[in-house]
């Protein structure tokens, strides 16, 4: 295990600025800022709602690989303002033959008042969240769980949670926590806290599993031991949601060796990258990104230099 990389991002963990979303819904639906984000399109027979969580400011200094020159230039390449990038923090909603799927469960209040609006986004769009009949984590870092975490207890509260048990495993190891620096020994204690959340409705999967619903999880390690993927297929048409593979688009797309200092092994999670990007440019197959500019879907396309992203267009029918 590369712990450099786990233990370098303590300024990004602290981070947290005013929010904003794009509005998608009447304004006075909205709890917070009358303003949320939500996307529908149709993957096959499966209609999937992309959700914002919000979005959370990353600079040069959480990467690894590349200084504020370099950041700052690729930013300018892609035509966004620096010295920091608002990454988005994007979950999905798959409802496939009746049954509601979670793909992941945002932050919670676990980093800042720019994040934590999807529960508060599903409310605003009719979506209850105790109607969720699964949710799907890509990993248990804080901001895929910790919206499982309120005052008032588990919004999905008639969920199952499906979870890498290589990630179950590394999360609740007690002497890999007591080696953590203080400041990420909450992860640890967040990522059980949601894990006992759900009780004896916890479904830790290994592998490609089918999940049900469509979906099949496919390792995607090095960001976590445990980071996942999810394939949704439908009739003739798929959709990968890949999670964490992505943290800074404009900079990880052209620039896949670039890696965060959140990722628990920095050469896997870099690997693991290249090889998604790889597949997903020769398959031309449809992703679907947790930390890409909402609402994260779109394809890979090879480019002179590494990839770039190209968003899906809007579905009118």
């Amino acid at each position: 295990m590369n712990r450099r990389g786990f233990f370098t991002a303590s300024a990004l963990a602290a981070a947290g600025v005013a929010g904003f979303r794009v509005a998608a819904v009447n304004a006075a639906d909205s709890p917070a800022t009358g303003l949320v984000a939500a996307r529908e399109f149709r993957i096959g027979e499966a209609l999937v709602t992309a959700l914002s969580d919000g979005y959370l400011p990353i600079d040069a200094s959480a990467l690894i690989g590349i200084d504020a020159e370099g950041f700052s230039a690729l930013l300018a390449d892609a035509y966004l303002p620096g010295p920091a990038h608002p990454t988005g923090v994007n979950a999905y909603l798959v409802d496939h033959g009746g049954r509601l799927t979670l793909i992941d469960a945002g932050t919670g209040t676990a980093f800042g008042d720019s994040l934590g609006h999807l529960v508060s986004t599903m409310t605003a769009l009719g979506l209850n969240p105790a109607a969720v009949d699964a949710v799907c984590a890509t990993h248990l870092h804080p901001d895929h769980i910790g919206g499982i975490l309120t005052e008032a207890g588990n919004p999905f509260a008639n969920a199952s949670l499906h979870v890498n048990e290589d990630d179950l495993a590394f999360w609740s190891n007690g002497d890999i926590k007591s080696q953590a620096p203080a400041e990420f020994q909450g992860f640890f204690d967040m990522a059980m806290g949601a894990v006992e959340a759900f009780g004896d409705r916890l479904m830790p999967f290994k592998g490609e599993s089918d999940l049900g619903a469509g979906l099949t999880s496919l390792p995607l390690p090095g960001h976590t031991p445990g980071h996942s993927g999810f394939m949704l297929s439908s009739g003739d048409d798929t959709l990968l949601f890949f999670g964490d593979i992505v943290h800074v688009g404009p900079v990880q797309f052209p620039r896949p060796e670039i890696t965060i200092g959140f990722d628990v092994d920095t050469e896997v999670a870099a690997a693991t990258r290249a090889r998604v990007f790889d597949m997903a440019s020769a398959d031309r197959l449809r992703i679907a990104g947790a930390h890409i500019s909402f609402p994260g879907v779109g394809y890979v396309e090879a480019a002179t230099e590494g990839y770039r992203f190209v968003p899906q267009s809007w579905q009118y029918g």
